[in-house]
């Protein structure tokens, strides 16, 4: 592993938990020696990735930064938005747009709704359960089959992929009933009285980029017409798509895309 990735394996260790550590601590969590870990430290802080508070470190303001550049000009943000906005509007339910890098499920942005989102992954950056939730699930359902595979080996022992299948062929035959449908709905996995109906955003020649999710309250589950909600769904990640094919030059996403 190169000096990059090392140097980004220290950032990673910092969490809501864990908000101060010492360049002693980074080398026994991270196996690297004391003075690499020092050195690492040192060169984090002089870019301001992370603060020294006399001998403990914490993430710096540089990444503070970073979050405003990338709230302003990621392409995906910028074609999602608006859009987002008025599904909120329309459907009186939360709207979370989330990403997927490294098996790690992030959510990017919400707009607020008639339902107020609380609980597990709903904060900006917060990562979500990879096999709990209606984006986690909608995302890995349009992965391809052979990266799809390889997410199954690197996590087959995680509880809350065998709480989805003993298998490979049942794990994979879960997710392809997902993917014919084209949209999941999730109640209470992630939150208690939480439900959510995801679709993902497909970029003709990208793949599945991310997701969209509207985010209602359990109670209002019998009340709502799921297929309907859906029908407003997927028509607007398509929107996303073509707003984000046009700003980065890619071709557009059909109109009706195949979701078999």
């Amino acid at each position: 592993m190169n000096k990059f990735a090392r140097m980004i394996d220290v950032l990673d260790l910092f969490s809501e938990s864990d908000t101060l550590l010492s360049a002693e601590e980074i080398a026994a969590r991270l196996q690297i020696s004391r003075p690499t870990a020092f050195r690492y430290v040192r060169e984090l802080c002089r870019v301001g990735f992370l603060a020294n508070y006399s001998g403990h470190y914490s993430l710096g303001a540089r990444i503070i930064t970073l979050d405003y550049r990338i709230r302003e000009s990621d392409p995906l943000l910028k074609a999602s938005t608006e859009v987002m906005r008025r599904l909120a509007a329309e459907t009186a339910c939360s709207a979370i747009l989330c990403r997927i890098y490294n098996d790690e499920v992030i959510n990017m942005h919400h707009e607020a709704g008639g339902y107020a989102l609380s609980g597990v992954g709903f904060g900006r950056g917060r990562p979500m359960p990879l096999f709990r939730g209606s984006v986690s699930k909608v995302m890995l359902a349009f992965m391809p089959a052979a990266r799809l595979r390889k997410v199954y080996e690197r996590h087959r022992d995680n509880p809350d992929l065998l709480a989805i299948a003993a298998d490979w062929p049942s794990f994979k035959a879960y997710f392809s009933r997902i993917r014919q449908v084209g949209h999941y709905l999730s109640c209470e996995e992630l939150d208690a009285g939480t439900c959510g109906l995801a679709a993902p955003i497909d970029v003709p020649g990208v793949g599945t980029i991310a997701a969209i999710s509207l985010v209602f309250s359990a109670q209002r589950q019998a009340l709502i017409n799921i297929d309907g909600l859906a029908a407003l769904l997927k028509p607007r990640t398509v929107e996303i798509a073509n707003r984000l094919a046009e700003l980065t030059g890619a071709a557009p996403a059909d109109e009706t895309p195949d979701r078999q």
